[in-house]
């Protein structure tokens, strides 16, 4: 039904339905991709203030979600939220291609947070949120080793927004990725705004190589010269999803 309206809204408003960007809701696309699917496990990496897991524990209400925050500025939310509903799990981790520690970039603004410095295009969009205000020390681990330590956690659903380290949480989860996952949805860097984030070619060429296919691309923003900055995809595995 979704997919029937979007059409004849862009028919009825852009005079096609071929355009780039898609009206249709990505959460409402995921639940129909895995309607078919006991999702028992989502991965929630960026978690901020939990408001993606909430969204996604209505529409999948036998999964757990395991939410990856590793900015203490949303703990306390997080705590709450996790003793209103037992299915979210918070774990105060940043996750990469390595187990370790490493220095969060903590901004004035918490969504800019990140492991790699601000480049010239963040500090244009948004210069005062993109002052780093603090440096913390985090720990850091692999979703692989993550999930073998947690029972071997099977894990159908993945979404990333961690701010340009989005490449290396992924490397560091192929047997997950290739064992369980379905699909994730993932915010992808088109031009450049962290120095040395990941952009979408190095992200697509990852998936492509684990067997995924990009499925749609989702709320496209732009800089003021209208150069496309950065947007959220999905990726699926067709070998698991028939589509």
């Amino acid at each position: 039904m979704a997919n029937h309206l979007s059409r004849w809204i862009k028919k009825k408003l852009l005079g096609t339905d071929n355009n780039l960007i898609t009206l249709n809701d990505p959460y409402m696309i995921i639940e129909d991709l895995l309607k078919d699917t006991e999702v028992t496990g989502i991965l929630d990496a960026g978690a901020s203030n939990g408001r993606i897991s909430r969204k996604l524990l209505k529409k999948f209400p036998k999964a757990n979600i395991y939410a990856f925050e590793p900015n203490l500025f949303y703990k306390q939310t997080l705590e709450t939220f996790a003793q209103e509903d037992s299915r979210f799990h918070p774990q105060y981790l940043a996750l990469s291609d390595y187990e370790g520690s490493a220095e969060l970039l903590i901004t004035e603004s918490p969504g800019n947070t990140s492991f790699f410095s601000p480049g010239n295009r963040l500090k244009e969009i948004d210069p005062d949120g993109s002052i780093i205000k603090q440096k913390q020390n985090v720990d850091i681990v692999t979703i692989d080793q993550w999930a073998k330590r947690n029972n071997n956690v099977t894990i159908q659903l993945m979404k990333f927004d961690i701010q340009g380290a989005e490449l290396q949480a992924l490397q560091g989860a192929i047997k997950v990725l290739q064992k369980f996952t379905y699909t994730v949805y993932t915010e992808v860097v088109f031009n450049s705004l962290y120095k040395g984030g990941a952009l979408f070619s190095e992200i697509d060429l990852f998936f492509r190589k684990q067997g995924f296919i990009l499925y749609d691309l989702y709320k496209p923003k732009y800089n003021q010269s209208g150069l496309i900055m950065w947007a959220n995809v999905l990726y699926v595995d067709p070998g698991k999803i028939r589509i």
